[in-house]
């Protein structure tokens, strides 16, 4: 199955997706402080200062529950629970997951203004 569904091939070009769309945020946000993961797995620490690497687990927690009012339901995870996991689906189409990054993006938008 994995072989005949090209499942490798999936997750990479999915990793791909995700990783470009989190590290240009990184750019843009000073609220991310790491983009990290492997295939269709990536994560984005999310931090107060990214010299101090102080742990922003108030700002995750809002972005959650931001990303869950627009119906995407998102992982906190980490030892201070600032860190947003995607486990993408390698079903996914490529509009579905563009809309889900899209939300991501807002609620981080709106959690790095408030910084």
């Amino acid at each position: 199955m994995i072989e005949r569904d090209n499942l490798l091939e999936k997750a990479k070009a999915i990793g791909e997706k995700i990783r470009s769309r989190l590290e240009s945020w990184a750019r843009e946000y000073d609220l991310i402080g790491e983009v990290r993961g492997l295939g269709a797995m990536m994560a984005a620490e999310l931090v107060r200062d990214r010299k101090t690497k102080e742990p922003a687990t108030e700002e995750t927690k809002v972005i959650v529950a931001a990303c869950r009012e627009e119906g995407l339901l998102t992982l906190s995870c980490g030892n201070y629970g600032n860190v947003i996991r995607i486990l993408a689906p390698l079903v996914i189409s490529d509009e579905n997951l563009n809309k889900a990054l899209s939300i991501l993006e807002g609620a981080i938008r709106k959690a790095d203004k408030s910084i």
